[in-house]
């Protein structure tokens, strides 16, 4: 029963969130109609937009919670920020 409960809350946030456009257009994670390839796509442009101009640019990617899923959140965000 609860999985029914949660999946009819996270369908209205979901309708809410997109009715009102409460997230960046640059948010894709978990939206309907917007993939991994969108997100691709938006940082081959801005990238390619850079070089245009002549800037450096460099990308990390991070899979902080497959490397490691116990990681202390706080810390972990307290590390990166210094």
């Amino acid at each position: 029963m609860w999985k029914v409960v949660t999946a009819i809350i996270a369908n209205h946030i979901t309708y809410v969130t997109e009715k009102h456009q409460l997230l960046p257009a640059n948010h894709f994670g978990g939206r309907p109609g917007q993939t991994t390839a969108d997100a691709m796509h938006l940082l081959t442009n801005k990238v390619k937009a850079a070089w245009r101009v002549g800037k450096v640019t460099a990308v990390v990617f991070l899979d902080i919670e497959g490397t490691f899923p116990n990681a202390n959140l706080e810390w972990l965000v307290h590390n990166l920020r210094k």
